[in-house]
């Protein structure tokens, strides 16, 4: 019997299984795909690694106002695929390589939950002290007529070609990712979102600046509409949505959230509680109504994204199993959407702010970076907002778009999680010129 056996081999579940093993405790780690999960295989890796090429197409754009004279050349979609899907293999080899020199049991397989402490694999039982569940979780789809036309954001890292004209169906994270990817590489993309902007549930100033420079890119954005039905009319995709508006399209990827893995798990056969959208219910120490069985990531009700789940991974380990506090704020959280250009966020929205808070003030701050000064068309202007509370206005809230947004909201959440007050700001030096410096000179 092992002490503890982990299904799922993402960011949460192979935090979790190195933590443990380290530990010296047995471990056994099933997973039915890829040793990294979505994150490093149909995710954030392969996602970034698109963005940072379609940037390119962007410098290109610009070369010559900054004095290089380049001569245009088709754009090789086939040749960057592969050398993305070589670094996502790489980096999967190294995470099973890493566990199994941790000692760890490796399966491969799909897993259900046959006991309380026995897990059915490959038609062959495995038993542990300890079940924690870290399946992730997939791509929703709706099945409208022709669904099956449709891509997700999974099969969009297997794509062959670069589509000339592309239908994304929804407004979160990945749809305006994906968007400005395809957008930047020269694709006509189609946004069709149910909502009037972007990002739902962001910054209601951060959605609407956001939304009009994705416009002003050249990508159009249908608001407040569904896709009713797709049709195959020879080499295209009929898209046909609910306000009656037709869209040719080589491609339709839908984009409309995911969904937890744990339909196949035999949760319900063994007494674990799931909520009505499949996703399992856990308490502060991640476990569920069975008590020998826990859930981390995103296959549980907590929140959906990468850095928390491998914190919760952690976290479990350290105080289940090993009787250590592990002190980490899940309260602020930096997050960024890798769009064109960056945009992030860090503490609260203003509406949930005036909400809680009494004596919330903001101010937002636009200009024009010198980094783009020689730029004779593309100005794409730093959008900054600052959320401030109480009488030593407290920053308690960064929404921003700009170019290396990712990389300055990092810093900031360090300086929101230990209380920063713009008097703080205030009396920080500032590093001329860049882009920071507008933070800590707003008098």
């Amino acid at each position: 019997m092992h002490d503890l056996i982990v299904i799922g081999a993402g960011s949460g579940g192979l935090a979790a299984a190195k933590k443990a093993a380290k530990a010296g405790l047995s471990v056994c780690l099933i997973e039915e795909d890829r040793v990294g999960g979505t994150c490093v295989s149909y995710g954030c890796v392969p996602k970034k690694l698109w963005h940072a090429v379609s940037k390119t197409a962007s410098t290109l754009a610009t070369a010559s106002d900054h004095g290089f004279e380049t001569q245009s050349s088709p754009f090789d979609w086939p040749t960057v695929q592969q050398k993305i899907s070589d670094v996502v293999v790489r980096l999967n080899n190294s995470h099973q390589s890493t566990c199994e020199s941790l000692g760890i049991t490796v399966i491969k397989g799909a897993a259900s939950l046959a006991s309380e402490t026995s897990v059915l694999v490959n038609n062959q039982e495995h038993r542990g002290k300890r079940i924690l569940l870290a399946t992730g979780a997939t791509a929703h789809t709706l099945p409208i007529p022709g669904a099956d036309f449709c891509d997700t954001s999974q099969s969009f890292f297997a794509w062959s070609t670069l589509p000339t004209n592309v239908v994304i169906w929804g407004g979160g994270y990945i749809a305006v990712e994906l968007g400005g990817i395809l957008n930047a590489l020269g694709c006509k993309v189609h946004m069709i979102i149910r909502k009037e902007h972007v990002l739902t549930g962001f910054d209601s100033d951060f959605q609407t600046e956001l939304h009009q420079r994705y416009i002003a890119s050249g990508m159009v954005i249908h608001s407040e509409t569904s896709i009713s039905s797709i049709q195959s009319s020879g080499q295209q995709l009929q898209v046909e949505c609910e306000n009656g508006l037709v869209i040719d399209a080589d491609r339709v990827i839908q984009a409309l959230g995911r969904l937890p893995n744990t339909a196949e798990l035999n949760c319900q056969a063994i007494g674990i509680e799931c909520a009505s959208n499949g996703r399992i219910v856990v308490n502060e120490d991640y476990q569920t109504s069975v008590p020998s069985i826990y859930a981390i990531g995103d296959c549980s009700n907590t929140l959906q994204l990468t850095p928390v789940a491998i914190a919760e991974g952690r976290e479990w380990v350290s105080k289940v199993l090993l009787k250590q506090s592990f002190d980490v704020d899940y309260t602020v959280v930096p997050t960024a959407i890798f769009s064109h250009p960056e945009a992030a966020t860090v503490g609260v929205t203003e509406a949930d702010a005036r909400r809680e808070y009494n004596n919330v003030s903001t101010k937002i701050l636009r200009f024009n970076p010198l980094t783009s000064a020689l730029n004779q068309a593309k100005k794409d202007a730093v959008w900054i907002k600052l959320i401030f509370q109480g009488s030593k206005e407290r920053l308690i809230g960064v929404h921003m778009v700009c170019d290396n947004a990712s990389e300055i909201i990092q810093c900031l959440a360090i300086a929101i999680q230990n209380g920063v007050c713009k008097q703080d700001l205030d009396t920080t030096m500032a590093l001329h010129p860049s882009i920071s410096e507008e933070l800590v000179t707003i008098y």
